[in-house]
Order: structure tokens, then C-alpha cells, then sequence
């Protein structure tokens, strides 16, 4: 049975709160803090207590670090350091798509070039830890994918190192474009821009609680105080059963006539940037023996809004329908398998607990083959060979 972490933030979402609901979910301190040895980072200390917050008990995670022994940090250096660091290779990934979208964000909301923007001294231990504490934390629950509720952001004000700010902050608000947000919010700020970057990095799917067994539950509390809600995240772990069932999707179907083939290209090249999961065409014959193209996209429920926008702005057509449905899903991972020609990222289907697919990853196959001189045919070949045995049982 395929383990989804589903994230509550319902009083807010920030780093610690995010790693110390997690901690109480069962991960390992102990196993964690070996995974953060590998940072090679003096000059702080993780602390975890359990605590209780308006009725409510659950872990609190502090990162005390020593004031004089930390700079301030670029992206680079960032990306030097993750490089460095001896990390499980997921954890190290994660960690960076995650520090790039912090720091892009940052860049682009303060108007600087993005090898300018930086993390204030204590902020930038603090944001190490914490986002590649729960990265590593999430790898450790050795969950098959994360969903997340929507988000609270929060009202009024915020005293930052740039000085007063709306809530939500600008970086958190282009850090959680295309999110779906909760429409409670408390006044201050409920999300920071570390953990808007951590959700925006780990989630798949913003929405409601999967069906399935709810096997745990943790509880991370923050150091804010709202008035009559308790500043908390919740991490659910929920056991999907029956995946034949499959979750709840939708199609996106629309009929277009007197369209390009560029134009056509670019209208789902746009519907996929949207969030379509998926989309594609189909030719077809309209009035008047015309020749038509049936443009279909699947897509979570939560982008519905998004990508039937994106249809109507591009003046594709005057109308879209909208087909609820299900999508059975195959539990899939991600495995780097060594060949002659180097590493190959291969995607693994596995069903019932058993292999049932291995498909290597084109782009890297058609790299491979030109460092190497090979045929793309000979590298996916040998990515096939090492890869796990289809009817095998899955050990990932």
C-alpha cells in the first residue's frame, strides 16, 4: 500500500513547524540529526521539545546557532555547500530545487539580479536546517508522494529585515502562485517564505485529504501567537488502499477549428504551464465536413480555474467542458541505475508490490548517448538491464 504525507497547516506553515510535525509523526531524531552531520555545518544545535500550544501538545523545533560564526549567503554559496555535503542524493535534490526557488523568489520581489539575493546571517543557518531537516525528514518517512491542504497566509503586517511588509509577504506570495489558499487567516503571517518554499517543493497536490487509513498523525507548533487559533501544522500519514479506485481527476475537453499548427502547439504548451497533468489532440471532422481538432487536458480539480483560463485567453474557442472522472495510478519511483554510458534516471510502475514497468528517462538517455558516441538505443538498453526486474518485488 502506497503511504501519502498529507500536510494541515491549518494554523500557518513555517520551516520548524513543518520538521517538527514530522518529528512527531515518528521520524528518527537520532536519524535525522546524522543525515544533518552531513552538512558539515558548525555553530548551531537542533533542539526539539514537546510542548503545548492553546490545548493542543505536539513537538516545537528551534535551530540555536552561534551569532558570530555565520555569514550571510548567496545561491551559490548555498549550492556549494549542498555539494559538498555528504547527503543522501534525494535529500541534496530536493534541497536545492527548494533553495533556488527561495532565492529566485527573493530576487525577483526585491528587483536584484538572482546571484544577489542572499539570506541574512541567523536566517540563512536557520533556512539550511530547516529545509533540508524536512527533506530529509520526508525521505526517512519513505513516503510514495505529499499532498497538502490549502494554504493560510494571514492578514495586516509583518516587521521584516527589508521593514514592514504586507502579509503576505511579496516572496511568499510569488512563492505560492497557482497555490490554492485557505480562506480563514489570522491576523499576521501564518506562512513564511521558508515554508511556502518547502510546500511549493515536496507537494504534488494542493486539496482535500486522500481516502485511505490514517496510520499518524503529528503536530508541529510554531513560536506566533494568534488570537483564538493555535499557531500549529498537522502531518498526516494516510495508507491509500484500493488504488484501482483511483483519485479524483478531471478532462478538460474543447472543440477548435481555424487554428495553426503553432498556435495549436503553443495553446496546450500553455494549458501543460497551467497545471494540466496531462494534454493532447485529436482530429476530428465538424460541421460542414470542416476539419476540427478535440483538444483534451487532465488535471487536478484544483486547476481547473488555471488551465480553463488559459484556454479562454488564448481565444481558442467559446466554451470547455468539464468531465469528472478517476484516475487509477500505479505507485512510481524515481532510481538511478549505473550503466557503461553513467547514471540513468529510470521511472519505476510498481503494482500489488511488484515491478510491472521500467522506463529510463529520455532526456538523460539521448544525453548520455551523445557524451558517449553510443546509439539512444544502446544506452536504453543497458538502462533497462540494470534497472529492477520487472515482476520482482519492489524493495525501494
Amino acid at each position: 500500500m502506497a503511504k501519502v504525507l498529507y500536510i494541515d497547516p491549518f494554523g500557518g506553515a513555517a520551516g520548524d513547524m513543518l520538521l517538527g510535525a514530522l518529528l512527531d509523526l515518528g521520524v528518527s531524531q537520532e536519524r535525522l540529526q546524522e543525515v544533518l552531520a552531513g552538512l558539515r555545518l558548525e555553530g548551531w544545535r537542533l533542539e526539539a521539545t514537546r510542548d503545548r500550544q492553546q490545548g493542543l501538545t505536539g513537538i516545537r523545533v528551534a535551530v540555536r546557532v552561534e551569532e558570530a560564526r555565520h555569514p550571510a549567503r548567496h545561491l551559490l554559496d548555498v549550492e556549494r555547500l549542498l555539494a559538498d555535503a555528504s547527503l543522501p542524493e534525494r535529500v541534496r535534490e530536493r534541497s536545492l530545487a527548494a533553495f533556488r526557488r527561495l532565492f529566485e523568489a527573493e530576487a525577483e520581489v526585491h528587483g536584484v539580479p538572482l546571484e544577489r539575493a542572499h539570506l541574512h546571517e541567523l536566517s540563512a543557518v536557520d533556512a539550511v536546517v530547516d529545509i533540508v531537516g524536512v527533506c530529509a525528514a520526508v525521505e526517512l518517512l519513505g513516503v510514495g508522494r505529499v499532498a497538502c491542504a490549502p494554504v493560510p497566509v494571514g492578514s495586516g503586517t509583518v516587521q521584516t529585515a527589508h521593514g514592514l511588509l504586507p502579509v503576505p509577504p511579496p516572496a511568499v506570495a510569488r512563492l505560492l502562485l497557482g497555490v490554492p489558499l485557505a480562506a480563514h487567516a489570522a491576523e499576521g503571517e501564518m506562512t513564511t517564505p521558508t515554508g511556502a518554499t518547502l510546500l511549493v517543493t515536496l507537494v504534488e497536490r494542493f486539496g482535500p485529504l486522500p481516502a485511505g487509513k490514517l496510520v499518524g498523525v503529528g503536530v508541529g507548533l510554531g513560536a506566533r501567537e494568534f488570537a483564538g487559533l493555535p499557531n500549529v501544522l498537522r502531518a498526516l500519514l494516510v495508507e491509500e488502499e484500493g488504488r484501482l479506485a483511483g483519485r479524483p481527476m478531471v478532462v478538460l475537453e474543447t472543440t477548435v477549428d481555424d487554428i495553426t499548427g503553432e498556435a495549436l502547439g503553443a495553446l496546450l504548451e500553455r494549458v501543460r504551464e497551467a497545471g494540466a497533468l496531462d494534454a493532447w489532440c485529436l482530429p476530428g471532422t465538424g460541421r460542414k465536413g470542416r476539419p476540427v481538432v478535440e483538444l483534451r487536458a487532465v488535471l487536478d480539480p484544483s486547476q481547473v480555474a488555471a488551465v480553463t483560463a488559459a484556454v479562454f485567453e488564448e481565444g481558442a474557442t467559446l466554451g470547455v467542458r468539464l468531465v469528472e472522472c478517476t484516475r487509477p495510478e500505479l505507485d512510481r519511483h524515481t532510481v538511478e541505475v549505473l550503466t557503461p554510458f553513467g547514471a540513468i534516471p529510470v521511472k519505476v510502475g510498481v503494482f500489488a508490490g511488484r515491478v510491472v514497468s521500467a522506463k529510463p528517462e529520455h532526456d538523460a538517455v539521448l544525453a548520455a548517448a551523445r557524451r558517449s558516441g553510443a546509439s539512444a538505443a544502446a544506452v536504453a538498453d543497458a538502462a533497462r538491464a540494470a534497472a529492477p526486474r520487472l515482476g520482482a518485488a519492489w524493495e525501494g
